[in-house]
C-alpha cells in the first residue's frame, strides 16, 4: 500500500530540485534538475501502471530483506555490488 506514496516522495523530492536550480538560474543545474525529475517520472511510468510490474520491486524489496535477516553482510556485499 505504500508503494504510490513512496513514488510520490521520490517525485516530490525531485520537483524541490528542480525549484532550487529555478532559484540558482543556472543552465546545467536546471538541466541535472530536469534529467532528474524526467528519470523518476519514467521509473513512475514503467513500474507502477500495471499491476503485475508493482509486483517486482516490491519483491525484490521482500527478497533482500529476507536475505538479510539471515545473513548480516548481505546489505554490504548488495552495495558493493550495486554502486561499486
Amino acid at each position: 500500500n505504500m508503494f504510490p506514496f513512496t513514488l510520490g516522495a521520490n517525485i516530490g523530492t525531485t520537483t524541490t530540485a528542480l525549484i532550487a536550480a529555478l532559484s540558482k538560474g543556472e543552465d546545467l543545474g536546471l538541466q541535472i534538475a530536469y534529467v532528474h525529475l524526467l528519470f523518476n517520472l519514467m521509473g513512475v511510468l514503467i513500474w507502477f501502471p500495471l499491476p503485475f510490474m508493482r509486483a517486482i520491486p516490491v519483491s525484490m524489496a521482500r527478497f533482500l530483506g529476507r536475505l538479510t535477516y539471515i545473513s548480516k553482510t548481505a546489505p554490504l556485499v548488495y552495495i558493493v555490488v550495486a554502486f561499486l
